[in-house]
């Protein structure tokens, strides 16, 4: 029974012809999800990605493709298009179906202290998580590892990817009026306040394929690094760009066709002998 199930899926998905009608009306946004918002849509005592689709003026729509953890930011797709959810997910009959291929995901990493390229090395090396049964997963590609020194950021990374700017202006002042305070109890002369790791961090650049539940983060944990910030930066063909955190935008012409073409190549054929895509606004 469970090896029919991807022939079952793959069967019941419309036709390449039926999925580019939808495609030409269908409505796909890039999303900002700032750090401390749930990827969730609905009502909520927490702000939701609903909340962020009203206050940008946009109906909220239910399908949203990159799921992040409440701590983590970044680019997330918002669409009413089912099939292409499912394909930048990765679920495989579509994929098969409609000649797609699974759809990287790009992070930018902040790290405490200054690690070299080899300390780096376990993050590409495959991980097995737990959640709902052992599932073994790939490590992500180190694609740039910078190691540099700045004591404001290492005291303040937790500030980053916010959208709630008073809020932020406030903490930080509050911070730098802590540590410009600091005093000996002894002497009473000013002293150098505490800068985690002397106030060097590194910054990784990383792609994964598959997104796993925690994925990252447990990589991290298992080479016993300490991630101070994570934030996606492109899912496939698409860019987060200078958008805004708790921004959202309607993908341009270009975008829409190329996130088709690398996800369901069937379907933008189909739509490129025909009527251009239409861009939502």
């Amino acid at each position: 029974m469970l090896c029919l199930a991807p022939c079952l899926i793959a069967v019941l998905l419309p036709s390449p012809a039926a999925e580019s009608a939808l495609a030409q009306s269908s409505l796909v946004y890039a999303l900002h999800k700032p750090r401390g918002v749930l990827s969730a849509v609905g009502e909520s005592r927490a702000r939701t990605l609903t909340d962020l689709m009203v206050g940008a003026g946009v109906v909220p729509l239910a399908g949203h493709a990159g799921r992040l953890d409440k701590e983590t930011s970044g680019l997330m797709l918002i669409t009413n298009h089912s099939t292409l959810l499912r394909a930048v997910i990765g679920q495989a009959p579509v994929l098969a179906e409609f000649g797609g291929s699974p759809v990287p995901k790009r992070y930018t990493l902040l790290l405490a202290g200054a690690h070299a390229p080899e300390r780096l090395a376990s993050l590409s090396e495959p991980i097995e998580i737990t959640r709902g049964g052992l599932k073994p997963c790939d490590g992500a590609t180190v694609l740039t590892a910078t190691a540099f020194r700045d004591e404001r950021l290492a005291t303040e990374f937790h500030l980053l990817g916010r959208d709630d700017t008073r809020r932020v202006e406030a903490e930080r002042a509050a911070l730098r009026e802590r540590r410009a305070a600091c005093r000996s109890r002894a002497s009473g002369e000013p002293i150098a306040a505490f800068v985690p790791e002397g106030g060097w961090l590194t910054r990784v650049e990383l792609e994964i394929s598959q997104g796993r539940h925690h994925q990252i983060r447990r990589l991290c944990r298992r080479a016993g690094l300490k991630l101070r910030h994570l934030e996606r930066t492109r899912i496939g063909p698409i860019e987060l760009g200078d958008l805004p955190p708790g921004r959202v935008r309607p993908l341009d012409r270009e975008e829409r066709r190329a996130l088709y073409s690398h996800c369901l190549p069937r379907v933008s054929a189909l739509i490129s002998r025909g009527s251009e895509l239409r861009v939502s606004l």
